[in-house]
């Protein structure tokens, strides 16, 4: 049984390491995509000066063109098996917030990407005078559909990043420029996508009619123009199968786990919470302390939103100790950092056993007694302080 518990705690942050490193690398490129836009606050042409060097290396260069895909393949797959593993899906409204943006993204993204990849079957090169024509011209729709998908995106990548921050040491002083940061790009970037599309709309329309020079596209389509259609057809084809697919796994992923819970061995605890806000609850076991208290409404201090890493859910055992599981591997490592008490632990690491369970917050839901002295002596203060 413990080498069981130490194997699915290693197995855990190897799931949570591929989530933060494959979610970085996505961050990384749509925080280049929004900067190469934000360039159409100056010109049409800048923005395509810029685009090898901002948004057309994710594709030219072949190591990061795969480095993109595996991280949007295997960001997802984790993210389903995260979801498979949840116990609740009541949580907090910013984890709510990231989870519906995660699963709009390839719906929104497959037109995207596969239209890309039709102009070039085409024999077209994506510059931005070719895709603002498109979105702002041809068909504004698409182009609306590209914007929400931008901001989709951005909020499930900034409130990821969010959360890794805030369980970092230092985390305080780096908010001070990630704030401001994670505002003023995407509104930047708006503003030069729709300067953009006033140059590109032709003059007879009531834009600038703006051309790029030396466009690569200027003699039009270089295959055998009955192939046109079909090309464009089989885009919109492989887009529709994207968004099947990945909403066909999302479901399947949700009905594994309603079976799942459905299987669990349902027995009940009672769990009384001391101190500020008493309260006293019965849940089901197989719930960790934190999601009984989130289930029950119980306000909770947890920076990490639940991963294991702040040490901020930490509860003092009153009684009920006894039938206690012990802590797993990533659980004592955040007790051992925080020298932590013997009878403390952490409520998102915690799976009380049939019985009763008495506890008391270490640290309370607003942080208002949140003591660094409890920590090791580090450089920047007890990890997930902020």
């Amino acid at each position: 049984m413990p080498d069981t518990k130490i194997s699915n705690s290693r197995g855990a942050r190897l799931r949570l390491g591929g989530m933060i490193v494959t979610g970085m690398v996505m961050f990384v490129f749509i925080t280049m995509h929004l900067t190469n836009l934000s360039l159409g606050l100056f010109s049409v042409q800048m923005m395509e000066d810029w685009r090898w060097a901002l948004s057309g290396v994710w594709s030219s260069f072949l190591p990061l063109k795969v480095l993109l895909q595996a991280s949007l393949v295997v960001h997802f797959l984790l993210a389903l098996m995260s979801l498979y593993m949840r116990n609740t899906l009541k949580v907090p409204a910013y984890d709510m917030a990231q989870m519906i943006a995660g699963i709009l993204i390839i719906p929104l993204l497959g037109r995207h990407v596969f239209g890309v990849m039709a102009a070039k079957d085409l024999g077209l090169e994506p510059t931005y005078t070719l895709l603002l024509g498109q979105f702002w011209v041809i068909s504004p729709v698409d182009g609306l559909q590209q914007v929400v998908m931008l901001v989709v995106a951005w909020i499930h990548g900034a409130i990821g990043v969010y959360t890794w921050l805030q369980s970092r040491d230092g985390s305080s002083r780096v908010m001070t420029f990630f704030y401001p940061f994670v505002v003023a790009l995407p509104i930047l970037a708006m503003l030069g996508y729709v300067e953009a599309g006033r140059q590109i709309i032709p003059i007879e329309e009531g834009g600038f009619g703006f051309v790029l020079e030396d466009d690569p596209n200027a003699l039009g389509p270089t295959i055998d123009p009955a192939q046109i259609p079909v090309i464009i057809q089989q885009s919109k084809e492989r887009a529709k199968m994207a968004t099947r697919v990945s909403l066909g796994l999302i479901a399947a992923v949700l009905l594994a786990r309603w079976l799942r819970l459905r299987a669990r061995r349902q027995g009940r605890v009672q769990v009384t919470y001391q101190g500020r806000n008493v309260a006293a609850f019965e849940a089901q076991t197989g719930l960790t302390l934190l999601e009984m208290a989130r289930e029950n409404n119980l306000p909770h201090a947890n920076v990490c939103r639940g991963r294991g890493r702040c040490g901020t859910c930490r509860v003092r055992v009153l009684s009920g100790e006894a039938t206690l599981p012990p802590p797993n591997e990533l659980e004592a490592k955040v007790l051992e950092r925080w020298n932590a008490a013997p009878n403390e632990r952490l409520a998102c690491q915690l799976k009380p056993q049939e019985g009763v369970l008495e506890v008391e917050r270490v640290i309370q839901p607003d942080y208002s007694n949140l003591d660094y002295s409890q920590a090791k002596q580090r450089k920047d203060g007890p990890v997930g302080a902020t």
